[in-house]
């Protein structure tokens, strides 16, 4: 026995070499007498096995951060579908609003008959079998007004037929909404304009006739996914361009290297050429959330129909990613990774804080820039939403019947929607007339900025709500050390 001691497998000391031989040919994972290794057949080496683990834990982790981010998305899904809906419904004064009808002393017609001419579609296809909300008769059929918007006839304003309490109609004899606000005409699909904040949209989803509580999660398996890749592909990215220009690593924070320009730059284009890349899965969320769920005006089944449903009326791969939505897009992820990544820099190097040393004057530093980048970032946010929401094209096979009204004259891009929401939803409102008597009449008191912050007391809120959790936070860990 002694003579084997020596002979015997370092990691396993009671494996004597010599014994049952006659089976070293055979040798499934490559081990043997032939196979050019010390070990036997049935021995896996310690760097494989360790990869082995560590591809186990690494696909353990991946599942339980796909499935947390999943439930992350869902818990958060009612307020944004609910901040969309806000940022995207068209509520204009009464005396200023846009509806289909132009006229010639609009200075806006002329967009509107530049968009007739290049966008609007034929009228020969319309549904017959669709629900009219109007109603039908037997001697006439009244017309939905959100069909083939907009429409080529045209209406004068100062005409008796747009007193109050008459019905708008046009050459034809169609019915033709002249308010949002007028609860007669407004289709069965759509709820009223939100005005009270996030919980009124909640509550008056859960209340719509065909939509209910599964509307408040319209669009978050597309967010799911859009989060996901968008985890994945840009640290990928910055990686790739950090090697590519010999930067450093990139899990080093910013704060802490001595010249931020070069690492900053690769972070931003990474953050752009990713965002790019998915705005489709954006642009697919917002349609999503912002449509009806009636089943008679439901335009898209879900992403995937969706995507099949874009490629095929606007235009293919080109009209996916170069369209009326690349400049908002290109804006939008190149300010909010350079905001959000400035924060810590500008409260350390210019207003020379330390979260070490003053956790609260840094938290509260950290408010006021979350707030400005807030103040920034949403008015660009709301116009990107409502340009995702214009259709152009020109075979549509079935129209977008929004769950809330959206302006039925387009944008022509984003200074031209910046202008007109000014113009149009801005400003602050007074009543006017007899309380007693019924209707007050809303009037502007000029241009204002409402419109562009739809959902800003939500945001602004839950911004302070983290500081003061944060804060709190510290004073805990501050008396502990006491």
């Amino acid at each position: 026995m002694a003579n084997h001691t020596h002979d015997a497998f370092p990691a396993r000391p009671y494996y004597t070499p010599g014994i049952n031989m006659n089976n070293s040919s055979y040798n499934p994972l490559g081990g043997g007498a032939n196979s050019g290794h010390d070990y036997p057949a049935y021995y896996m080496p310690p760097d494989d096995y360790d990869d082995l683990i560590d591809s186990r834990a690494a696909a353990r982790e991946l599942i339980n951060f796909s499935v947390l981010k999943f439930l992350t998305t869902a818990v958060s899904s009612p307020f944004e579908v609910s901040k969309t809906l806000m940022q995207v419904q068209y509520t204009p004064h009464e005396d200023v609003q846009v509806m289909t009808s132009a006229t010639p002393d609009d200075p806006y017609s002329d967009d509107q008959d530049d968009y007739e001419k290049e966008y609007a579609g034929s009228d020969d296809d319309e549904d017959d079998d669709e629900d009219d909300f109007y109603g039908e008769h037997d001697h006439e059929r009244r017309r939905r007004p959100s069909e083939d918007i907009p429409v080529s006839a045209t209406l004068e304003l100062d005409d008796p037929m747009f007193r109050p309490k008459q019905v708008a109609v046009d050459a034809s004899g169609y019915v033709v909404r002249t308010s949002i606000y007028d609860d007669a005409t407004r289709p069965s699909y759509q709820i009223k304009p939100i005005d009270k904040g996030v919980w009124q949209g909640i509550g008056r989803l859960m209340k719509q006739q065909h939509e209910g509580w599964r509307s408040l999660f319209k669009g978050q398996y597309t967010n799911w996914l859009y989060e996901i890749c968008h985890l994945f592909l840009q640290p990928t990215v910055e990686g790739s361009l950090n090697d590519s220009f010999g930067l450093y690593d990139d899990t080093i924070p910013l704060v802490h290297l001595d010249h931020v320009g070069p690492n900053l730059a690769t972070l931003v284009t990474s953050h752009l050429l990713v965002g790019v890349l998915l705005s489709p899965l954006e642009l697919i969320r917002t349609r999503l959330m912002v449509q009806s769920a009636s089943p008679l005006h439901r335009k898209y089944k879900g992403p995937l129909h969706a995507l099949r449903t874009i490629l095929d009326e606007e235009g293919g791969l080109k009209g996916l990613f170069l369209n009326h939505n690349l400049w908002p897009t290109v804006l939008y992820h190149t300010l909010t990774p350079l905001l959000q990544n400035s924060t810590p820099l500008v409260i350390d190097r210019v207003l020379r804080i330390s979260a070490s040393d003053s956790p609260f004057l840094y938290g509260l530093a950290e408010l006021g820039l979350n707030t400005l980048e807030l103040m920034i970032m949403l008015p660009l946010e709301t116009i990107r939403k409502r340009l995702q929401c214009q259709i152009r094209t020109r075979t549509p096979k079935k129209r977008f019947d929004s769950v809330v009204a959206l302006r039925p004259v387009p944008y022509t891009g984003m200074v031209d929607a910046a202008y007109h929401i000014i113009k149009e939803e801005g400003g602050q409102r007074r009543g006017t007339g007899d309380r007693k008597g019924g209707k007050r009449r809303m009037l502007s008191s000029g241009w204002g900025w409402r419109g562009l912050y739809q959902g800003f007391s939500m945001q602004c809120t839950s911004n302070i709500v983290l500081f003061v959790l944060h804060a709190v936070n510290g004073i805990e860990d501050d008396y502990e050390e006491f």
